[in-house]
């Protein structure tokens, strides 16, 4: 590549980084953690949307898609998804490096120590992790100056989110459906990577929920989450609305 090719690349692709748009939480705005802690050994496939419930928030356009699986053996859940927001659907097309394109990786475990089975309750532990990933991730800027390399990696952050906390679930023995309602507590730990001066932030959250199991293969559910989020405004209350619906035996609904 001449040196010419080189100096208009780096143009280029710098100012696209500085046009990106960077949030400082992994946990996609506008979908709620969903932390049912009532769950069977078996797996499940798992889809949602979310929502923010203030559309004048200034974090911007934070209507969300998400798709998962969900595994559990005996007492242990583990969820796994990817979610991705409609601002960052309609980046896709920005460019070949993938300007302004992110999608969210997030995995939680939970632990039951208390109820499920035949018990109405069930409490459990669960904590987890989120990831931020942007089309920069797999560009290769190798060939460009230090500068803009630099610039480009502050515009498009690798932020890393830890939700810990707890989930209290009951069992509603109604006449035709048992649906199962669910209050979740934690605190949201947020790191920037690769970035030594910056501090880790904490803020906390909570979330309440409904899942309601069909014919015990098909089951939708719907929760509400609120709290403090660090956003490029200093820290707000966001709160967000979700829906979904998940298929298979067992498994976290």
């Amino acid at each position: 590549m001449s040196r010419t090719h080189r100096a208009g690349m780096a143009v280029v692709i710098g100012a696209l980084a500085i046009g990106a748009t960077a949030t400082a939480q992994a946990q996609i705005q506008g979908m709620p953690l969903f932390t049912n802690p009532r769950f069977a050994t078996g797996l499940r496939v798992l889809a949602d949307v979310g929502l923010p419930t203030s559309k004048t928030t200034s974090l911007g356009d934070y209507n969300v898609i998400q798709g998962g699986v969900s595994l559990a053996v005996w007492r242990l859940g583990i969820s796994a998804n990817v979610g991705v927001t409609r601002n960052d659907l309609k980046g896709v097309t920005h460019d070949s490096a993938g300007a302004g394109t992110k999608a969210t990786a997030s995995a939680l475990a939970q632990l039951m120590v208390l109820g499920g089975g035949r018990s109405p309750w069930a409490l459990s532990l669960f904590g987890g992790a989120s990831l931020d990933v942007n089309g920069f991730s797999f560009a290769n800027l190798g060939s460009l100056p230090t500068t803009v390399q630099d610039s480009i990696k502050s515009a498009n952050p690798e932020v890393l989110t830890i939700p810990v906390g707890v989930a209290l679930g009951l069992k509603l023995p109604l006449v035709i459906v048992n649906p199962n309602v669910w209050v979740a507590p934690r605190y949201t730990f947020t790191k920037i990577r690769n970035c030594p001066s910056c501090s880790t932030d904490s803020e906390f959250r909570w979330a309440a929920g409904v899942d309601v199991p069909i014919l015990r293969i098909l089951s939708v559910r719907a929760a509400f989450d609120s709290g403090k989020i660090k956003g490029p405004n200093g820290v707000q209350t966001v709160s967000a609305f979700g829906v979904g619906a998940s298929i298979g035996i067992g498994g976290v609904r």
